[in-house]
């Protein structure tokens, strides 16, 4: 399936810029490329190829910050993951997009301005549980699950290098399961491989260079940041609803 010369450059600045914001602050990476391979994917291959590349894209970002990971977290979203993408890749021409993705801003908007959670320790994770459900499912859909579970990482017991860990790490696990549930229903992502080739340059040397960048922010910017990334995708979600 061939890609002209003006879709790789784009997708490769794109993939760059997406990698440096992901590894700095662990949000907003994977919307923007997601975005922008809309434009220039069949729409098809969009959340395929989507996953391909965020298989990378958080598989460098697990890499470098192995170490950071929360792994209680990590296995009671993967309780939940499992039967989520089961149950999406069933309904994934059923759904209303537009719906669920008012839904999806509305629920953004409301997370990140009330009290973040107080709680800590294995009671207060449960909850990764039905997130990794529902992110499982609209994952789907839309691709980038990162909007939806960032809120849940707003925790006072979670430091901002094991937030950017943590989240690349359950995504990464949605991406694997996403690729192959694909291809049972044909659509195979590696008929664009020399692509995704191209664009694994980008995004691994996009996170080495955002990881510099998160050591050099403190707590503080970085929520400031982070919540600011979130709530633009928010409102973009809501114009694109009712325009």
């Amino acid at each position: 399936m061939p890609v002209t010369f003006a879709t790789t450059l784009v997708l490769s600045i794109t993939s760059f810029l997406a990698a440096i914001i992901g590894g700095a602050t662990g949000l907003g990476g994977g919307t923007l490329l997601l975005v922008v391979i809309m434009l220039l994917v069949k729409i098809e291959y969009v959340i395929p190829l989507h996953a391909a590349l965020q298989l990378i894209s958080n598989g460098t970002r697990v890499t470098i910050f192995w170490k950071n990971i929360n792994w209680k977290i990590t296995g009671y979203f993967l309780v939940g993951v499992l039967p989520g993408v089961l149950l999406g890749i069933y309904t994934f021409s059923l759904l209303d997009k537009s719906t669920i993705r008012l839904i999806m801003a509305l629920f953004i908007l409301i997370s990140i301005y009330l009290p973040q959670f107080k709680s800590s320790g294995d009671a207060g994770l449960r909850v990764f549980i039905p997130v990794g459900f529902v992110a499982g499912v609209i994952g789907i859909f839309f691709g980038a699950i990162g909007p939806f579970i960032a809120p849940f990482f707003l925790r006072n017991d979670i430091l901002k290098e094991e937030l950017v860990a943590t989240k690349a790490t359950v995504q990464l696990i949605s991406h694997i399961l996403k690729i192959p549930l694909f291809g049972f229903i044909g659509i195979n992502v590696f008929h664009y491989w020399p692509l995704i080739l191209i664009l694994s340059i980008f995004l691994i040397t996009g996170t080495i260079i955002g990881k510099k960048l998160l050591n050099k922010l403190s707590k503080k910017h970085f929520t400031i940041i982070f919540k600011t990334i979130l709530t633009l995708i928010a409102i973009r979600m809501l114009v694109k609803y009712f325009i």
